[in-house]
């Protein structure tokens, strides 16, 4: 529920006792229904007034109302957990979020990308409701590029025994002799435990045990512990493995590590830990090395961000970005510039991608010292983690003697959570010692490369080096001349702004200098927010190899022909849509790792051209005469034939299509297909000019969640949101009595049959209550309901405001305690409700200088939301859509229209599959 109307939910003066959307008491029947991970800010307009570098939302301090969100969950909590130790467990939300558990306020945390946890224990209650309320504040902003807001992580409710390893208090590590992966290697593994109750317990065993991928124990360890009242102690297990399969991106080879902590045959803690064996590390001349050998790597700077969903990627979709970069040749990810969701880190661990896990802010007072601990002991087990990045480009600090000691004391306590992986800085300053970089191991360059790069190296010889951020280039996919009108940019990759360098510089750069290690490409996806070089209505950056829904931009074939030298790149551009251009010169390109390409125009050879000599020369250039047909060509290695390629002229738009990645899905809640919305001529090929709307409908057991068109011009919505119908009428006719008493349960004001026909009126609109300072009052009221009023899905009982403590009843029942005094006051009333006369009694008692009803008493009808309708323009010919299931299987069926195209359907297979636990 979004809007500053709610307050903060916060009551200082009592324990437990928290107020509006915080109060248990308080109805959320007209809020919609929502599902983690969720993002409201994909769910505004966008607004020239807003923040460009944002995405222009209507979001932060010029729109209040739409900058607080509240999230409510209510669920039971079964008996049998008393004596258990409970947590909630936050992945991740954007932004300042304070969380309340049965009104009692049990945190707050400002980050947006930090995940937190908060024991509740001691607030829960067993065998019977628990509400779960968090306020959250996106007002303020942490980065410079669009970063969502909600709760767009998942929400995790832990149960442990009292005797328990602690929150991440299990790090797995592998050592080798020399860090060159040998024979055989030792495991390590470091245990923290708990004990919350009030004895000791001995006869207690820690052991671990390692399974490989068929779920064989290979290698296993134990030893005895005991452990004091309220206490934590801390041990390491090891054991040998005889030549362990290495993980690598390559070769992404998991093992797992289940670790155990039991008393006699009683199991009280079991913690299942991914695990690789690998080794990384920087060498000042051979660059950055993997399992001891040099390997370069080919890397993508990512925010969080992806059309149709904002920040609130599913986890499948975090899988479908990594396959996608691995597909271009890429094998390292730059989490830009912020800590990841954990589920990106699965999906690196699982399909092979190594990462730069990167903290959000440089700081090393105690606040930001606690994110950067929570962030290393979350992530350093993943082995896709291979480098820990403590900072982004402080201009200000970064090279400065303060910002050198405060990279000094991170850098300090990391090590000691972490002494396995390198550690670096993305740093934006060219032959610059001073500051962060005489802190790091490893120097990071954003940009700057050439001459800076070689004279800081011949001044710090001993350093070694990574190119954490470089290319920039800008381009928009299928577009071939920059357009200022319409905020678009060449994709012949020709353009980059002024601190950046285009791919074929810098790739020469590193190419030349393997001391670097490779780098970092900004960026991997096009972004919301960031608009470069234009503002609005540009709405998003241009930097991507994919746009903002991971469809290639021309520039892809440019990166695939330098990574992934072993396979044949051969990729023509522009298309061959050029009506009205007949005779004129067109520049063709052809993006290739072949050592020549010949390009024929219907047939007829318009020359062969040979690539240069320098290994990263990967375009290849012509000026052809446009004439409508085929434009094809065909590349060589070593006189032999390897790749062709061809574009034709299409035909008028006649038809939409639709081809999903998948087409069975899992019935969990969760899976998704991300679809691929086609508009083709009369021969099924794709038309790169075409824009139409297309309308979509789903069918079956499952959603429409996004849609998106990787236009950075396009306002459309990504999104649209279901909610309840709401009908309000007023509840008039209300009369008052002061009273002596008005909190005692048994007061004869409050019974059923009392006749207050005598009390004098009250005016209950007014913007302040009658009651001077001290003073006791009973407001009654009966009212009229009817059958049809009755069947709405839900009925709310709505007060504006109550000044002053007291409660209320609804035909004779309690319904909940008075509100707060700064916010409307909420209250369930179907299950009290009937059909025709109700009565309802508010006490109220007075402690300040007024009290009483005021603002107003409404009774909200709640209807079903209206279906939604789902549509989106395609962008140079394509759209795409993210379909979600539901817990059902069944036949899912999308279908798609365009005014007089043919429409398109596509069926998914939603099968029954095994939930991941989760709280009903």
């Amino acid at each position: 529920h979004l809007g500053n109307d709610w307050g903060s939910g916060q009551n200082l003066a009592k324990a437990g006792s928290g107020v509006g959307p915080a109060s248990m008491a308080m109805s959320d029947a007209s809020w919609r229904s929502v599902n983690l991970p969720h993002d409201w800010a994909i769910e505004q307009a966008f607004d020239p007034k807003a923040d460009c570098a944002h995405g222009y939302k209507a979001l932060g301090e010029a729109f209040p109302e739409n900058s607080i969100g509240w999230y409510r969950r209510s669920f039971e909590i079964p008996a049998s957990d008393s004596g258990r130790r409970l947590w909630l467990e936050f992945d991740g939300v954007y932004r300042d979020a304070t969380v309340f558990v049965n009104g009692w306020s049990i945190g707050r945390n400002e980050s947006g990308y930090g995940s937190f946890r908060y024991d509740i224990t001691d607030v829960a209650n067993y065998g019977g409701r628990n509400v779960v309320a968090v306020r959250v504040d996106a007002t303020q902003t942490e980065g410079w590029f669009y970063e969502g807001a909600g709760i767009y992580r998942h929400v995790w409710l832990v149960k442990t025994a009292p005797l328990s390893f602690t929150p991440d208090g299990i790090f797995v590590r592998s050592e080798f002799p020399n860090n060159i992966p040998g024979n055989a290697a030792t495991l390590r593994v470091q245990t923290k435990l708990q004990n919350t109750q009030a004895k000791a317990s001995g006869d207690l065993q820690v052991k671990y045990e390692l399974l490989n991928a068929a779920g064989l124990v290979v290698s296993s360890s134990s030893q005895p512990v005991s452990l004091a009242a309220h206490s934590q102690a801390s041990l390491e297990l090891s054991s040998t493995l005889s030549a362990p399969a290495l993980w690598s991106p390559e070769t992404p080879n998991l093992y797992a590590v289940v670790t155990t902590l039991t008393r006699g045959t009683e199991l009280l803690d079991r913690v299942e830990t991914v695990f690789g064996f690998r080794t990384v590390a920087f060498d000042k001349d051979r660059g950055f090395l993997l399992n001891g050998s040099p390997y370069t790597l080919k890397g993508t700077c990512n925010h969080q961000d992806h059309a149709g969903v904002g920040s609130a990627l599913p986890d499948r979709l975090q899988d479908w970005r990594i396959a996608r970069l691995k597909e271009l040749g890429s094998n390292a990810y730059r989490c830009a510039h912020n800590p990841p969701t954990p589920e990106l880190l699965d999906a690196c661990d699982r399909l092979g991608m190594l990462v730069m896990d990167e903290n959000r802010l440089l700081g090393s007072d105690a606040a930001r010292m606690a994110e950067l601990e929570a962030l290393v002991k979350r992530d350093r087990n993943h082995p896709s983690v291979a480098i820990w990045s403590i900072s982004n480009e402080e201009w200000n600090v970064q090279a400065t003697i303060n910002g050198q000691r405060v990279a000094a004391s991170m850098i300090q306590r990391l090590r000691e959570l972490d002494p396995t992986r390198p550690i670096t800085s993305a740093v934006n300053a060219g032959n610059v010692w001073e500051g962060i970089n005489a802190a790091v191991e490893v120097r990071g360059w954003n940009y700057n490369i050439g001459a800076a790069m070689d004279a800081y190296r011949k001044d710090h010889p001993e350093q070694p080096h990574v190119g954490t951020e470089q290319g920039s280039t800008v381009s928009t996919r299928g577009i071939y001349a920059n357009d200022t009108t319409r905020c678009y940019v060449s994709a012949y990759d020709d353009n980059a702004p002024e601190w950046a360098n285009l791919m074929k510089v810098w790739s020469a750069c590193f190419d030349k200098r393997p001391w670097l290690s490779g780098g970092f490409v900004w960026t991997g996806f096009d972004y919301r927010g960031e608009p470069t070089p234009y503002r609005w209505p540009n709405i998003n950056s241009h930097f991507g190899i994919f746009d903002t829904c991971g469809f290639p931009k021309d520039n892809f074939w440019h990166y695939k022909a330098w990574w992934s030298p072993s396979t044949p790149v051969l990729h023509l551009l522009p298309h061959w849509n050029w009506q009205g251009k007949e005779g004129t010169l067109i520049d063709v390109r052809a993006l290739t790792n072949c050592d020549e390409v010949e390009l024929f125009l219907n047939g007829v050879s318009q020359g062969l051209v040979k690539r240069g000599v320098a290994a990263s020369s990967f375009e290849l250039k012509w000026k052809i005469a446009y004439a409508p047909g085929v434009l094809s060509a065909r590349g060589w290695r070593a006189g032999k034939e390897v790749a062709n390629q061809a574009v034709e002229t299409t035909g008028t738009p006649a038809a939409v299509a639709l081809a999903p990645d998948r087409s069975v899905l899992g019935a969990d809640g969760e899976d998704i297909a991300v679809i691929t919305v086609f508009v083709t001529d009369e021969k099924g090929r794709l038309h790169p000019l075409a824009g139409e709307l297309v309308e979509f409908n789903l069918e079956g057991p499952g959603r429409i969640i996004g849609v998106g068109n990787g236009d950075p011009s396009c306002h459309e919505p990504d999104t649209y949101v279901s909610k309840p119908v709401i009908q309000t009428r007023p509840v008039t006719g209300w009369r008052m009595k002061k009273v002596a008493d008005s909190m005692s349960a048994n007061i004869p004001e409050l019974a059923l049959d009392l006749d207050e026909s005598s009390w004098p009126l009250a005016n209950v609109d007014s913007q302040s209550g009658p009651l001077g300072e001290m003073e006791r009052a009973v407001f009654r009221c009966r009212f009229q309901v009817t059958a049809e009023e009755l069947s709405s899905e839900a009925l709310e009982l709505w007060f504006g405001k109550i000044d002053g403590g007291g409660s209320v009843y609804i035909n004779g029942r309690f319904a909940g305690f008075t509100g707060d005094a700064r916010a409307a006051s909420v209250y369930e009333a179907k299950s009290f409700l009937k059909t025709g006369e109700n009565l309802i009694v508010v006490t109220i008692a007075n402690w300040g200088v007024s009290a009483g009803l005021n603002k107003g008493v409404a009774l909200r009808l709640i209807k079903k939301p209206a279906p939604l309708e789902w549509k989106r323009s395609v962008f140079n010919g394509l759209a795409q859509i993210i379909v979600q299931t539901s817990t059902e299987p069944g036949l899912l069926t999308l279908s798609a229209k365009s005014g007089q195209l043919k429409a398109a359907k596509l069926e998914l297979r939603s099968e029954a599959t095994q939930r991941r636990p989760f709280v009903p």
